[in-house]
């Protein structure tokens, strides 16, 4: 029942062209009573926070069960989940290019995606935590704590393009996550910073012998 209120919602804000005002409408929509709303959702709010959550939460949970997925390094992991996010957005796309209409710039929108946020990062936390563990990121410490942040950014950036992308079946969109998750994974990754820092720790080693 959660996910058909959610997809009921998208169908009302389509068809009407505006979000329901109260619980009422959306559950006369729905031939539901209230209290069945309740069940599931606080507020109207939550149902639209709810519209990119489940999206996510679906392709995250599909992953995970994934074996072969599992051998799949950090930054091939950041771009299939990226695609397959996309991917799975392109039957709600129109209730999004209405949602997010006025949405001009990629960073504007943030607290619109909150939920979505705080959802990607249970997903993309541990596996960056492991990929660490496995030393195929660095643990820069303070640094580390910025790496889900900078990812989830990326992720807002690359929906802001897509709904700007008007390419035979989204090409350019293609083009840009594995042009801006491998720049993304690049700082995230061994980079310049490290690679000065090892050295300095080199050149500190040599004089103390």
């Amino acid at each position: 029942m959660k996910n058909q209120i959610v997809s009921e919602y998208v169908k009302y804000c389509l068809k009407m062209g505006h979000a329901p005002a109260n619980v009422f409408q959306l559950c006369e929509h729905l031939e539901i009573a209230e209290t069945e709303f309740y069940h599931h959702f606080g507020s109207l709010e939550k149902v639209e926070e709810s519209v990119l959550v489940i999206r996510w939460q679906e392709v995250a949970e599909k992953f995970a069960q994934d074996e072969q997925f599992e051998t799949y390094g950090i930054t091939e992991k950041m771009l299939t989940l990226h695609f397959a996010f996309i991917e799975s957005l392109r039957d709600i796309r129109s209730y999004l290019l209405w949602k997010f209409k006025d949405w001009k710039n990629p960073m504007d929108h943030m607290k619109g995606l909150m939920a979505l946020r705080e959802a990607f990062q249970n997903t993309v936390s541990p596996m960056l935590n492991a990929a660490s563990n496995l030393g195929e990121i660095p643990d820069r410490k303070v640094i580390s704590k910025l790496n889900v942040e900078a990812i989830g950014m990326n992720l807002a950036f690359v929906l802001h393009f897509w709904l700007k992308d008007d390419s035979t079946d989204f090409e350019r969109t293609d083009a840009c996550i594995e042009k801006s998750v491998q720049l993304t994974m690049d700082f995230v990754g061994r980079n310049a910073v490290d690679k000065l820092f090892d050295f300095g720790k080199f050149l500190i080693q040599g004089f103390q012998r």
